[in-house]
C-alpha cells in the first residue's frame, strides 16, 4: 500500500492513497521457504507530487531482505538495510547535510 503522508500536525492517520494499478508477482518455493519478488505500480492521479509512505503488509514471522523502487522510470532508490541503531543517525546526518535520504522504518505497532 502506498498511503499519502499527512502534515505532520496532523494527528489523524491518512485514509489517502495512491492507487495500485498493477501487480506482478514471482515466487519460488523452497523446502519449508518461500522467496517472493512483488512488482508494483502505483500511479499518482493528484495534479501535483505528493509524499507518500510505502506500507509492507506482511506476516510477523516473515522477512524483507531486499527493496527498490523507481520513480517515473528517471530515479532508483535501493535499500541498505541496516540496524536501526546504525541506519537512524545516518539517516539523520544526511538531511542535516543537505542529501536526499530515505528510512524504512518498522511499525511496532
Amino acid at each position: 500500500m502506498l498511503r499519502i503522508k499527512q502534515e505532520v500536525t496532523s494527528s489523524a492517520a491518512s485514509d489517502e492513497v495512491v492507487p495500485l494499478k498493477q501487480i506482478r508477482v514471482d515466487a519460488q518455493l523452497l523446502s519449508f521457504v518461500a522467496d517472493a519478488l512483488i512488482i508494483q505500480l502505483f500511479q499518482n492521479d493528484e495534479s501535483v507530487p505528493v509524499e507518500a509512505v510505502y506500507c509492507f503488509l506482511v506476516e510477523e514471522n516473515a522477512a524483507t531482505y531486499g527493496f527498490a523502487a523507481r520513480i517515473d522510470d528517471e530515479h532508483e532508490i535501493v535499500a541498505l538495510i541496516k540496524e536501526k541503531i546504525v541506519a537512524q543517525p545516518e539517516y539523520t546526518q544526511a538531511l542535516t547535510q543537505g542529501h536526499g535520504a530515505h528510512l524504512l522504518e518498522q511499525d511496532e505497532a
